[in-house]
């Protein structure tokens, strides 16, 4: 087109993650799988056998971290396929998809737990018995899940992917999850107070829903083509960029790791079309 004399030129550009930071991505997520599963089998175990309903649930939803470890290690392959005839903007939207998917099991934990505090209120279920060996095993795990949490959270950020975030985030709803359930075994040994964990349910409830609405509205943006850059940052960029003479649009969609970008821009008429290209 031509406008004041000036060709326009339109500029498409895919940012591609790199090989080796999927890799990376991957073996963390293998890391995290392996220690998940270890900190809800140690739950369920102890929990059987003390015959505490609390700390066996926190080991059913630890289940739930490694179960969305492997969803994400499906999607971290998934999205690592090169575009094709039916994906010509590649499979990225499989990690958010699988990003989604954990936000939705955080909502369940949530319902579980709610469910716990009903059960509770009613005055159903036994009392458990706490041990030192109790607390030694949800102390450890505790430990873990801290470790999980600061090694996902860093990696994440480290690397930009939304998926180890999200995941990171997940786990730190059940490091919430086994406090709370810390002290009220400690109160319900020391002084009693049963009701005590309907009360830290509750507050456990309204921390898992916090992190399930931080994931679901990150991943709800990415899905609806929520720009990640604006069109006022895209424009600063492009008018670092020689012979560029008007910016006419700029749009961004995708993630902040690896955006879908156009540009439309003006170059001066006697600009060749080598020139346009290196342009």
């Amino acid at each position: 087109n031509l406008r004041r004399g000036c060709p326009q030129v339109s500029v498409s550009v895919q940012t591609t993650v790199p090989i080796s930071t999927r890799k990376e991505v991957r073996r963390i997520l293998v890391i995290t799988l392996v220690l998940n599963v270890i900190v809800a089998m140690s739950k369920i175990v102890i929990g059987l056998a003390s015959g505490a309903l609390a700390i066996t649930a926190d080991g059913f939803n630890s289940l739930v971290d490694g179960f969305s470890n492997v969803v994400a290690l499906v999607a971290n392959r998934l999205a690592d396929r090169p575009p094709d005839d039916d994906h010509p903007y590649g499979h990225r939207r499989y990690e958010t998809i699988a990003a989604l998917a954990i936000g939705g099991f955080l909502v369940l934990a949530a319902f579980e737990v709610i469910s716990t505090v009903i059960e509770r209120l009613r005055g159903s279920g036994e009392n458990p018995e706490n041990t030192p060996l109790t607390f030694a095993v949800m102390i450890g795990t505790l430990a873990v899940n801290l470790f999980v949490t600061t090694y996902e959270t860093r990696a994440g950020r480290r690397l930009k992917s939304e998926l180890l975030t999200a995941d990171a985030a997940h786990t730190r709803a059940d490091v919430f999850v086994t406090v709370s359930v810390l002290v009220s075994m400690a109160l319900v040994s020391l002084f009693g107070w049963y009701w005590v964990d309907a009360a830290a349910a509750l507050v456990i409830v309204a921390l898992i829903l916090r992190a399930a609405w931080q994931v679901l509205r990150q991943t709800g943006s990415v899905l609806v083509d929520t720009a990640p850059y604006s069109a006022e940052q895209l424009t600063a960029w492009v008018k670092e960029v020689p012979a560029v003479a008007q910016i006419v649009r700029a749009r961004s969609r995708g993630t902040v790791d690896a955006p879908h970008i156009d540009i439309d821009v003006q170059v001066a008429r006697e600009t060749t079309a080598d020139h346009t290209a290196a342009i």
